[in-house]
């Protein structure tokens, strides 16, 4: 649940529920224009280091993202959006970790081979 909003958010108002996936990504540099988000060319700090990810060494200065409350930069192309209400919540976690770990890592775009697996009932 988005619970404040900075001056360079557009896309979310106070109050949208979201999912945060896990890597970080600015969504205008090369990588990400061309789907490989886990590959951002901005968000880490470390020279040499493509990508950022939430409590991982090396991965930028972000602290994990278990918390209950978090910070995200680039919170516009970050977030994911969710519907209202609490149908399928427990398969929205899947959208902070295991989805966004396989997009990336096949080119997110038309014609990219990718395998989408059904969640478990």
């Amino acid at each position: 649940m988005v619970e404040e909003i900075g001056p360079g958010v557009s896309r979310l108002k106070v109050g949208d529920r979201v999912s945060v996936p896990f890597n970080i990504g600015c969504g205008t540099c090369r990588n990400c224009i061309h789907g490989w988000t886990s590959f951002c060319l901005r968000v880490n700090p470390i020279e040499g280091m493509d990508g950022a990810a939430y409590g991982y060494a090396n991965m930028g200065p972000y602290d994990g993202g278990q918390a209950e409350l978090l910070r995200v930069p680039y919170a516009d192309f970050n977030l994911l959006t969710l519907p209202a209400g609490s149908e399928h919540e427990n398969d929205f976690t899947m959208l902070s970790d295991i989805f966004p770990t396989e997009g990336p890592a096949h080119g997110d775009r038309p014609g990219a081979g990718q395998a989408v697996q059904p969640a478990a009932a």
